[in-house]
């Protein structure tokens, strides 16, 4: 089913890198949209009320094949790159629908 393949990442920033770090998702956040097969809106960084510094950003994508060729692209591991250098770990993953509640 369209949409049920996702692209998760955590995101373990450095103190004091906060605003930096949202400021470059931002940035490839918006050039994931450029893609010829871009993800399904929306595309969510969402940062943690107990631990400002623990962000997780995700997205639905069309298929495998998408979120492959995107991290494929050139201009994705330079923005990933800046933004792992933010971090004291970073952790991208492509995840698949297993289950959903309510089921129907």
């Amino acid at each position: 089913m369209e949409g049920d393949v996702y692209n998760l990442a955590m995101w373990k920033v450095k103190p004091g890198q906060e605003e930096s770090f949202i400021a470059g998702w931002k940035e490839g956040g918006a050039f994931v949209f450029t893609l010829p097969s871009p993800p399904l809106p929306p595309y969510v960084l969402i940062q943690s009320l107990e631990d400002p510094t623990l962000f997780y950003s995700f997205g639905a994508w069309r298929s495998l094949e998408d979120v492959q060729a995107m991290r494929a692209h050139p201009r994705t591991g330079e923005l990933t790159g800046k933004l792992a250098a933010l971090c004291e770990q970073a952790a991208p993953g492509a995840f698949k629908v297993v289950a959903r509640a309510p089921e129907g």
